[in-house]
């Protein structure tokens, strides 16, 4: 059961995110709360790995903030209808800027 609101992204830009270490795309956050993230990509990643994210939010004057974050995927499933994969992610090292950033979209609700 889930202790925290998640937020999705259909209604605002989506929040891309890629490897922080080589810097590749992998997908956007479909939904987001204080102890992790929900990630839709074309490709999977290993469940119980741990990876360096960033997370590439839009800012209203068309800029972009950059959130780093440590992640270990908890679960992954593959979409068939839309050929995509969905995997779960629990913080594993929390920043100051993603709790901003979560606290910065509940004030947005």
């Amino acid at each position: 059961m889930r202790r925290h609101r998640r937020f999705n992204f259909q209604h605002i830009s989506r929040i891309q995110v890629s490897n922080r270490l080589s810097g590749e795309p992998l997908g956007y956050v479909a939904d987001i709360s204080i102890e992790g993230l929900r990630l839709l990509a074309a490709h999977p990643l290993a469940v119980g790995g741990c990876y360096e994210l960033r997370l590439h939010v839009p800012e209203p004057d068309g800029g972009e903030r950059q959130v780093d974050i440590v992640v270990i995927c908890q679960w992954l499933c593959r979409n068939k209808e839309q050929g995509r994969f969905e995997m779960g992610f629990e913080l594993d090292r929390p920043s100051k800027d993603f709790t901003r950033l979560v606290a910065q979209l509940i004030a947005r609700r």
